[in-house]
């Protein structure tokens, strides 16, 4: 089942997903049980399902109002919005930049928060003088107000990426100036408050409420799992902004003379320990003086090999994709993502090559500062692989420190 666009503001894409389809479905459900148990002699069946499916019909647009409003903050915060995609009881946004300011964080995460309370206030204010004749209209309005009430308290909740965790981080910022000391902060607040929410959760669940129980269970784990994924995500943070080139630990160059033949450079392909190493590095007179590539082998006759040499096939060595061993690695792995052999080649400070870096080295050397103490047999699986270890997403972890302006 595909994504459901609902409208398209400000080239963005307002999007509904598949599953909202069941959660309304369960959602009315359970409102139409509570609706059945409390005032069953009110209401028949049929009554109780069309207050639970309006009651959560009305709750999405008006998730959706406050989302378009929360929008417009945002935009003219300076954030770059690539879609939006609603989940019942909330929104997800794909940014492609966030807001670079404290005070532009702050105004966008009262939005939404200030949008339910004003909208559960009118909601209140429009059931007061209804008369009883209008029993169901009053009784949904009533709920949705309630709910909004509800959602707008939960976003206050300072955990994690919720409004009330951005804006209690983006408030540390402005009057501290520093991102990072918000940025911790919350970690260590998100971390506390989940625990108890998870915990007021299992009490509900027992003592009052199963719906809010189940649902302030969900948003513990949720907050639990938040802190612990932002203080991975901030630790590799740091290592890919503080580490240089010349800290990690470098593969030695294969190196071969200009004037060996194909026969010597058979002798060494022969002989290689990793499938990944593809490229050799020319010296002439103790000077490196370009590179080639083992594919040479195939293009010529093995009987010419004797008499056909390497230099024949040199490359300029400033053709292969270079970095610096000074350079940050957060750079470095932003430039071997563009290379197209996916290896760099560490200049030192008189530009002469010293070594190559690959996705491995770069993935086992982050996993090594986190005190992850990897085994071997899994080391050496993935030497032969030039990828980052274990899945771990390097570049998006780049695309978001950039998105969150900790880089330029």
């Amino acid at each position: 089942m595909r994504s459901l666009q609902i409208f398209k503001l400000w080239g963005i894409p307002f999007i509904i997903h598949p599953y909202w389809f069941a959660i309304l479905f369960l959602f009315s459900w359970s409102i139409s049980n509570q609706v059945n148990l409390t005032s069953g002699e009110i209401y028949n069946i049929k009554e109780s399902w069309l207050i639970g499916f309006l009651t959560s019909f009305s709750l999405l647009s008006t998730i959706i109002f406050h989302e378009v409003f929360h929008t417009f903050v945002s935009l003219n915060q300076g954030v770059k919005i690539k879609k939006i995609t609603f989940y019942f009881l909330g929104a997800i946004l794909q940014i492609e930049k966030g807001c670079q300011t404290a005070l532009g964080n702050i105004k966008i995460s009262m939005v939404r928060p200030l949008l339910c309370f004003s909208t559960a206030l009118i909601l209140i204010f429009i059931s007061n003088p209804s008369e009883s004749n209008e029993q169901i209209f009053i009784n949904i309005v009533n709920r949705v107000a309630i709910l909004n009430l509800f959602l707008g308290f939960l976003n206050l909740i300072p955990i994690g990426s919720l409004d009330g965790g951005n804006l209690l981080k983006s408030i540390i910022w402005y009057f501290s100036g520093s991102k990072n000391k918000g940025r911790n902060f919350l970690k260590k607040l998100t971390l506390l408050l989940s625990i108890l929410v998870f915990l007021f959760g299992i009490v509900f669940i027992f003592t009052f409420n199963i719906y809010y129980g189940l649902l302030l269970t969900f948003l513990g784990l949720f907050g639990i799992n938040s802190s612990k994924s932002e203080n991975q995500f901030f630790k590799i943070e740091n290592i890919l902004k503080l580490s240089k080139v010349s800290d990690l630990k470098l593969k030695a160059l294969r190196k071969i003379e200009f004037d060996s033949n194909l026969v010597a450079l058979n002798n060494i392909v022969k002989n290689k320990r990793s499938n990944q190493d593809k490229y050799l590095f020319l010296t002439k007179s103790g000077r490196w003086d370009g590179f080639i590539e083992e594919k040479i082998l195939k293009s010529v006759s093995v009987n010419k090999w004797d008499r056909t040499f390497v230099g024949d096939f040199k490359k300029p060595i400033t053709k292969f994709a270079n970095v610096n061993s000074s350079t940050e690695l957060w750079r470095a792995i932003e430039k071997i993502e563009k290379s197209n052999k996916g290896l760099l080649l560490v200049l030192n400070s008189a530009d002469i090559p010293v070594g190559i870096i690959d996705r491995n080295k770069i993935g086992f050397f982050v996993f090594d500062k986190l005190g992850l103490n990897l085994p071997s047999n899994l080391i050496s699986k993935f030497n032969n692989k030039n990828q980052y270890p274990l899945g771990i997403q390097l570049p998006r972890i780049i695309k978001l420190m950039r998105k969150e302006g900790e880089i330029e």
